[in-house]
C-alpha cells in the first residue's frame, strides 16, 4: 500500500469525521432548542402529595391566616398549585377554579382516592378547607383548568429530529472533501497529460517535477519519473542526431575522396594504379566504419553478442598487447606490459577483447613518436576484480573533454589521425558497461593521456 492509499484512507475518516460533528451538533442545538423549550413548563409533580400535607400543618398550626400566606408564598414559585376550597365553594385566595375540577375533587375525596393527595381539614375560623392539586396522575381528568398555566404548561411536541439537516450536513461535507480530493489529485494529473502532449509535439525540454510542489506520493514519483524519461529521450535523440551528423560527414569525405579519384583517374590514365590503391583505402575505411558503427549499436541495443564463458584472462591480455606490437612498430611506439599469470574468469572475452583493444589502439595512435605506452594489470582475487591501467605520452586532453572522448566521433584537438574513425572508445565504454565494470580518463602529471578499467566477475 502507497501513499496515495493512507491519503484515501485519511481524507476517507476525515470527511466522516467532519460530517458526525456536523450531525451531531445539528442534532444537539435541535435538542438543546427543545429542551430550553421544554424548561420553561418544567414541573415536579413526583412531590405533590406532600404540599398538601404541608397546607394541612400549616392550616392545624397557623390557623387560616397562615395557610393564605403559605398558599400565597407559593405562587411565584415552580410548584403545583395547592387549592384550598371551603364548604361554599370558595377558594382561600380568591383563585377561580373550573366547577367540573372542583367536583372532581369532591367526589374523589368521598371515595378516598387518594388520601395522600386530597384531604379535608378544618380551620380555625371553623370552616372545613378541601385541600388539593389537580394532577392527572392524582385522578384528575387530563385536561387543566384555564387559568392557570403553571398546573399542566403546554408541552412542546416531542417531533424527532428532521433527517433533512443531517443530510444536509453529510452531503455537504461529502463535496467539499470530494472537490479538495479531486483538485489535489487533478491538477498533477493534468500536468503530466500537458507534459506528455507537448512531448509528443517534439519539445524534449518540457519537465513537470517543478509543478508537482512538495508532495509526496505516487503522483510525485510519477512526475520524477517522467522528467527522467524526458531527460533520457531528449539525450538519446540528440545523440542519434549527432551520431546521423558524424556519420554523414564520415562518410562524406571518403566518398568526396572516391570521386575525386575516380576524376583524376578518367583525366590522367597514368595515375588509375595509384587512384585504384586510394579507392580501395577509401573503401576499407567505409566499410571500416559501417563495422564500427554496427559493433556500437548493437551494444546500444543491450545485445552484446557472446554469451558468458570460463576463459583466461591473462592470457586474453596478452594476445592483445602481443597484437598490439606490430601496430606499434609503424606508430614507433614502444609498449611496457606488466601482465598477470594465468587466472580463469567467468565473463565474456569478446566484450573484453575488443574494451581493451580499443583502449590500446587509442593511446598508440595518439603517442609521440619514440614515445612508450605503459599497460599494467592487476587482479584482486579477493574481490575478484581485474584493474588496468593504460598510460601513453601524448598530448593527453583537455580538462573539458574529458568525459566526452568517450562519445562516437569525438576527436581532441588533434584532427591529423586520419586513421581515426572515432568510435574505438565509445565502443570501449560501451562493452566495459555491458559487463558492469568502469572506465575513466584522465591526465597523467607528466603529460599523456591515462585510462582505468575496472572489470568485476563472477564468483
Amino acid at each position: 500500500m502507497g501513499r496515495l492509499f493512507w491519503k484515501f484512507f485519511l481524507t476517507f475518516w476525515l470527511a466522516l469525521l467532519v460530517a458526525g460533528i456536523g450531525v451531531g451538533t445539528a442534532v444537539w442545538l435541535r435538542h438543546n432548542a427543545w429542551q430550553g423549550e421544554a424548561a420553561k413548563y418544567l414541573v415536579d409533580v413526583r412531590h405533590a402529595a406532600s404540599f398538601v400535607a404541608v397546607s394541612e400543618n400549616v392550616i392545624r398550626h397557623g390557623g387560616v391566616d397562615g395557610l393564605r400566606g403559605f398558599l400565597d408564598s407559593m405562587r411565584e414559585a415552580p410548584f403545583p398549585p395547592v387549592y384550598a376550597v371551603d364548604g361554599q365553594d370558595r377558594e382561600l385566595l380568591q383563585r377561580s377554579l373550573a366547577p367540573e375540577v372542583l367536583q372532581q375533587a369532591r367526589t374523589l375525596f368521598q371515595q378516598a382516592a387518594y388520601p395522600e393527595a386530597i384531604r379535608q381539614v378544618t380551620g380555625d375560623d371553623g370552616q372545613r378547607y378541601l385541600l388539593f392539586v389537580p394532577l392527572p396522575e392524582h385522578g384528575f381528568a387530563d385536561r387543566p383548568p384555564p387559568h392557570d398555566p403553571l398546573l399542566h404548561p403546554p408541552r412542546p411536541p416531542r417531533e424527532p429530529p428532521s433527517p433533512l439537516l443531517p443530510i444536509l450536513a453529510g452531503t455537504f461535507a461529502s463535496l467539499m472533501f470530494s472537490a479538495a480530493l479531486a483538485w489535489y489529485f487533478a491538477k498533477p494529473i493534468r500536468s503530466l497529460r500537458n507534459a506528455f502532449a507537448a512531448l509528443a509535439q517534439g519539445n524534449l525540454d518540457i519537465r513537470v517535477g517543478a509543478l508537482m510542489g512538495k508532495r509526496r506520493d505516487e503522483l510525485s514519483d510519477l512526475g520524477r519519473d517522467f522528467d527522467h524519461m524526458a531527460g533520457q529521450i531528449h539525450s538519446l535523440v540528440h545523440a542519434q542526431q549527432r551520431l546521423l551528423h558524424d556519420v554523414s560527414h564520415e562518410l562524406r569525405s571518403p566518398l568526396a575522396r572516391i570521386q575525386a579519384a575516380i576524376g583524376l583517374a578518367q583525366q590522367q590514365p597514368e595515375k588509375q594504379p595509384a587512384m585504384l590503391e586510394r579507392i580501395e583505402r577509401e573503401s576499407q575505411r567505409i566499410s571500416d566504419l559501417v563495422g564500427e558503427l554496427l559493433v556500437l549499436s548493437r551494444l546500444e541495443a543491450g545485445v552484446p553478442g557472446s554469451e558468458s564463458h570460463d576463459f583466461d584472462i591473462g592470457g586474453l591480455l596478452d594476445d592483445i598487447v602481443e597484437d598490439a606490437r606490430f601496430e606499434a612498430e609503424r606508430h614507433e611506439v614502444a609498449i611496457r606490459y606488466d601482465g598477470i599469470e594465468e587466472m580463469q574468469v567467468q565473463g565474456r572475452s569478446e566484450l573484453l577483447h575488443r574494451a581493451v583493444e580499443n583502449v590500446l589502439r587509442n593511446a598508440l595512435q595518439h603517442c609521440k613518436k619514440g614515445g612508450e605506452v605503459s599497460v599494467a594489470a592487476r587482479f584482486d582475487t579477493g574481490k575478484r576484480r581485474l584493474q588496468v591501467t593504460v598510460d601513453d605520452q601524448g598530448p593527453g586532453v583537455a580538462e573539458s573533454d574529458l568525459s566526452a572522448i568517450f562519445e562516437p566521433f569525438f576527436r581532441s584537438g588533434d584532427r591529423g589521425k586520419v586513421d581515426s574513425i572515432g568510435l574505438g572508445l565509445a565502443i570501449a565504454y560501451r562493452s566495459i558497461e555491458a559487463h558492469g565494470g568502469r572506465i575513466h580518463a584522465s591526465n597523467r602529471p607528466q603529460g599523456g593521456l591515462r585510462i582505468e578499467i575496472d572489470i568485476p566477475f563472477a564468483e
